[in-house]
């Protein structure tokens, strides 16, 4: 009688807490990554940006064709980046950014502009 008393008990507390539902406030974000002059073609669809927070959730999303990423993401501080790869003709352009400390916050505008970097590898055939 007391097991069956236990297994009542333990199945109307696991009834009680699978309704718990828990939402999150999110703050739009967007971030434009910025190329060299030198760099052939510009922003380009498909660029690959990552926000990190400070608990190590990181979010991905890609730039549309003027090389801007949109997010939705929980309040807090951030780091920003972006690596990618592209090879155009002979040679491969290798473009990186960071910027850390970033505060996304309700009362700020949340526009993130990311200078990149872009080195020039030829490639051999």
């Amino acid at each position: 009688m007391k097991l069956h008393l236990i297994y009542i008990c333990a199945l109307a507390a696991l009834l009680v807490s699978c309704d718990y539902e828990e939402t999150y406030d999110t703050e739009q974000v967007t971030v434009r990554l910025i190329y060299p002059e030198t760099y052939p073609i510009g922003p380009y669809k498909g660029a690959r940006v990552e926000l990190q927070n400070a608990s190590a959730s990181v979010f991905v999303d890609s730039t549309d064709a003027a090389g801007i990423a949109h997010f939705n993401i929980p309040a807090g501080v951030y780091s920003v980046t972006s690596a990618n790869t592209i090879d155009i003709d002979d040679y491969r352009y290798i473009c990186n950014g960071t910027r850390g400390q970033v505060v996304i916050s309700p009362d700020s505008a949340n526009n993130i502009d990311i200078e990149l970097s872009v080195s020039r590898r030829r490639i051999i055939r």
